[in-house]
């Protein structure tokens, strides 16, 4: 798995390790973002559908949500009213 070192927002770095290839988003963009919809038989225990800044769904700051998982939190919200 090659690693690399890449700049942060807030012009920390990290190193980050994976594969070469770049995700895409469903939509075709370059996926910059990972769903973080809860899925206990992941072993990551999340999501992962990738996903660009545009297909995101913001729920809280730092999670993001694919439209699947955004609509089952909206009909979550909904339910709880």
């Amino acid at each position: 798995m090659p690693c690399e070192v890449t700049t942060l927002p807030n012009r920390g770095r990290a190193i980050v390790c994976g594969s070469r290839r770049r995700q895409r988003c469903a939509c075709g963009n370059l996926s910059t973002r990972l769903c973080d919809w809860k899925v206990p038989g992941r072993r990551s225990g999340t999501c992962d559908k990738p996903l660009c800044r545009q297909c995101t769904h913001e729920p809280a700051p730092d999670k993001d949500l694919c439209p699947n998982h955004a609509a089952e939190w909206k009909a979550m919200q909904e339910g709880a009213r």
